[in-house]
Parts: C-alpha cells; sequence; structure tokens
C-alpha cells in the first residue's frame, strides 16, 4: 500500500506555495506516494491546491484573534473542532508536513497525538507561533535562514522550496527572448522597463491604492515605465492602459520573475527567497501585522544590496514618485551573486521526508 503523507499550510501563498513544491520533490523520488493536503474552505488553498491536482481535505478555520472581540470566546471551540477534523483527516497517514499558519497548528496536535512523525519548515527569519510549537513536537525541523538555524539546535538549513518553473528560470541563458515573449502576450514594449507589482496573495488594500493614486497623478511622467499588477482574486480591476495591465492574480510567477526589471511587493519569506534566488531588485513594503518577520525578511535583502525597503506608512505616491527612477537604475546595475540559491531546498526537504518514511 502507497504511503501517505498529508501537507498542512494554508491562509497565504506564503505557506502553500513551499508545500506544493516539495509535495512536487517528493513525487519525483517516489511517485507511488500519495500527497494531500489540508486547508480552510475559502482560503487560496482551495483555490491553488486542487488546481495542481492534489486532493485537499477541510478543518475548521481557527485562527486566534488579534484584537480583543466576541471570536476570542468562540476560538476554543472553533480550535479544539479544527483538531478533531484533522485527527480523522490524518488517520493512517505515514507523515505530516507542516508549514505554519493557523492550518498547521491543528495538523501538529492531530499528528502528535495519533503518533504520526511530523516535520516542519520555517520560512521567516522571525519564526512564527505554529512552527514554535511545531518544533517542539517534530522529528525534524527544517529552516530558510541562517540566524534560525543558529537559535534552532539541532534543526536543517535547507533554504526554502520554490516552484520548479521558478528553478528552471534562474538556470535560463537567453533571458531576454524570455522576457520579449511574455511583453509580447501583455502588450507590452521589451526595450522599455517594467515594473511587476503585487501585495502578496490576496493582494493589498494599501498598496493597490496607493498605485491607483500615483497612476492618477503621475502617469504621464512615466509613460516610458510600464507596469503589471496584481491586485488580489476579491479585488476589483481597474482600467487598463497601454503601459498599465492590471490582473486578480499572478499565476505564472515565472513569467512575472523573468520579465520584470524591478518588483515591488510585501516581503514574505517566499517572496523575499525567491527574489534572492532569482536575483532580482526590488522594492520591499513590509506587511505592518504578525511579529515583525516581514521586516526581518526585507532587512535581510536590503543588506544584501538587493532592495529598497519602506514601510507601509510612508509607502504613498509621492514616495513612489520621490523613488521610483532611483530603485530602477538600481534595478539595472544590480549583480546577483546567488542565482539560483534555493534551487534544491524543496529536493533536500524531500530527503528529509524520505529518510523518516524509511524509519532512518
Amino acid at each position: 500500500m502507497a504511503q501517505r503523507v498529508v501537507f498542512a499550510g494554508g491562509g497565504t501563498a506564503g505557506h502553500i506555495e513551499p508545500a506544493l513544491a516539495v509535495a512536487e520533490a517528493l513525487l519525483l523520488k517516489d511517485s507511488k506516494l500519495s500527497c494531500e493536503f489540508i486547508g480552510v474552505r475559502g482560503g487560496l488553498e482551495s483555490l491553488l491546491i486542487p488546481k495542481r491536482g492534489y486532493r485537499i481535505h477541510y478543518i475548521p478555520k481557527a485562527s486566534f484573534p488579534r484584537k480583543i472581540s466576541p471570536k476570542i470566546f468562540l476560538f476554543p471551540f472553533l480550535f479544539i473542532g479544527a483538531i478533531f477534523k484533522a485527527r480523522s483527516i490524518i488517520k493512517g497517514s505515514d507523515l505530516v508536513i507542516g508549514f505554519g499558519g493557523y492550518v498547521s497548528t491543528p495538523a501538529y496536535l492531530a499528528a502528535f497525538s495519533r503518533k504520526i512523525p511530523i516535520l516542519v519548515h520555517e520560512a521567516n527569519a522571525k519564526p512564527g507561533l505554529a512552527n514554535r510549537l511545531g518544533r517542539r513536537l517534530a522529528k525534524v525541523t527544517a529552516v530558510n535562514f541562517e540566524q534560525v538555524a543558529r537559535q534552532w539546535s539541532g534543526s536543517v538549513l535547507t533554504g526554502m522550496p520554490i516552484r520548479q518553473s521558478l528553478n528552471s528560470l534562474a538556470e535560463l541563458s537567453n533571458k531576454s527572448s524570455f522576457k520579449q515573449l511574455n511583453c509580447q502576450s501583455w502588450g507590452f514594449d521589451a526595450n522599455r522597463p517594467v515594473v511587476a507589482i503585487f501585495g502578496g496573495s490576496l493582494g493589498s488594500t494599501h498598496i493597490n491604492s496607493v498605485i491607483a493614486d500615483f497612476l492618477r497623478r503621475y502617469q504621464d511622467k512615466y509613460q516610458e515605465v510600464q507596469i503589471i499588477h496584481a491586485l488580489g482574486i476579491n479585488n476589483e480591476l481597474p482600467k487598463a492602459s497601454s503601459n498599465y495591465l492590471p490582473q486578480p492574480y499572478f499565476h505564472d510567477m515565472a513569467s512575472i520573475y523573468g520579465s520584470a526589471d524591478l518588483l515591488i511587493t510585501r516581503s514574505g519569506a517566499v517572496t523575499c527567497s525567491e527574489l534572492s534566488s532569482l536575483g532580482k531588485y526590488s522594492i520591499l513594503i513590509p506587511l505592518p501585522h504578525g511579529n515583525g518577520e516581514q521586516f526581518d525578511n526585507a532587512a535581510a535583502l536590503v543588506a544584501q544590496g538587493s532592495a529598497m525597503m519602506v514601510s507601509n506608512d510612508d509607502f504613498s505616491a509621492e514616495w513612489l514618485d520621490k523613488n521610483l527612477a532611483a530603485a530602477l537604475r538600481s534595478a539595472q546595475k544590480y549583480q546577483a551573486k546567488s542565482v539560483g540559491s534555493n534551487a534544491k531546498a524543496a529536493m533536500r526537504i524531500a530527503e528529509l521526508a524520505q529518510e523518516i518514511l524509511l524509519g532512518k
């Protein structure tokens, strides 16, 4: 009977995409494995995971409220319900692999209660609550940042698993032809600069409003700059123009990374790892919520000279007008030293999973 691996990671692409990359790597190593996912209905995982051909099981959403509200009183009941649902889903599985976030915590506790081995991957420079718990229950913990490996003794420094299409892009020799093909499909001129903007997998209301204000006030000044902008799957798209292409979501990130001269985005762990591995220059706007991990992620790229960082409050149409030209010049001059740095991360985590499955 085929061994069964259950992946836990949902809510944002920062948890989903690494899980998908590891599942892909595991199946390349052993096509007989069964790889399934746990998520919540209505989450981004309910769109992305079935689209990639994997089975997904759903548990109740039990995220701890960040503000005092009546939801705090409902949380314990939702959380316990999520654990029991996860227990029924993972029954009979051979391994649970978690990537953090509110989907992972119930999965970790369910797996521990059923004595199913756990493998954790921590993507951020500042670990979240779910994985701080998960690593104490896990057989193996893999991490993305060296400073986390130093803090968590016994962890394995693997880097960030990124999708195979991006690994292939890092190895592509003729990137100019690749850009030309994509620009042609977007109606852009490949000889003019392309700026790609996205506010995380669900979009960013603040970034979207700043870009709308920037276009309204300064578009005529930047006619040579072409902007492709993902606003989020639930947000209304503004009108396109000859140098502005709005989209709900970037499904083909290889085309974006391979064609953009500059990227303006949040600094989630996946995004920062992809930027670093592909040698791209960016303007990073850390999400002001959470435990500050996005600031630390962005600071690591600024330190290596591959990014400019601006706080969410300071990011405005005026700020972008003052800094866009300088950022484009920096992007043109930037010479990456670590292209392909995360190419083997998914395979390394898959190897760790295989060792657990083989009982090593």
